[in-house]
């Protein structure tokens, strides 16, 4: 008797765990889905070490501008230019379907769905973490997405063999911001080394 007591409370437990968890993504996305557009400053940690540092562009649906000192990366939701000013090169390639770092729109929409996500609140962030099998088709094991109490995205940490533990960390974060979509192409100047990959 009191086995079964236990097994029932505890499946309350994991069915309301599960339904919260589904209201704060639910919240989360709505939030996401109605910002035309934002942008923010931010590092990349690996494993805890700062790699770089830069600013990022981001329009509806999956159009991205990446500022790194000497490295502007843009794409436009179906092609990505890559250019070393140092170098003054340009890399041109397709966009690859596999979720990255900066897909942050796939992040948040489309990956929950291929995964198992839970929620947990920290001081004052919304966690919400998806765990990954093989079968997910995503070359990491588990993504953490963390957000303000407004549902405004402060970090997100991805874990993968490859690669050990990936973060980035927004600040200065400004949304609705009216960005226009020429900054999402580049255009080279003469001179420039193109290398199109497409």
């Amino acid at each position: 008797m009191k086995i079964k007591f236990i097994i029932s409370l505890l499946l309350i437990f994991i069915f309301v765990s599960v339904g919260n968890s589904q209201t704060i993504l639910k919240k989360v996305q709505k939030k996401f889905n109605s910002t035309n557009d934002f942008t923010s400053d931010f590092v990349q940690k690996t494993n805890g070490d700062l790699n770089f540092s830069g600013k990022i562009k981001f329009k509806q649906k999956d159009k991205i501008r990446i500022e790194f000192e000497n490295i502007l990366i843009v794409s436009d939701g179906r092609t990505n230019w890559n250019y070393n000013k140092k170098t003054n090169k340009i890399i041109i390639s397709t966009v690859d379907e596999t979720p990255s770092i900066f897909s942050i729109n796939q992040l948040i929409n489309d990956l929950p769905n291929k995964g198992i996500v839970t929620e947990r609140k920290e001081e004052n962030n919304n966690i919400i973490k998806i765990d990954f099998n093989d079968s997910a088709g995503v070359n990491f094991n588990y993504a953490e997405l963390y957000f303000n109490n407004s549902y405004k995205i402060k970090k997100i940490l991805l874990e993968g063999v490859s690669f050990g533990i990936l973060e980035i960390v927004f600040t200065k974060y400004i949304e609705n911001v009216g960005l226009k979509n020429s900054i999402f192409k580049i255009l080279p100047s003469e001179g420039t080394e193109i290398i199109d990959l497409r």
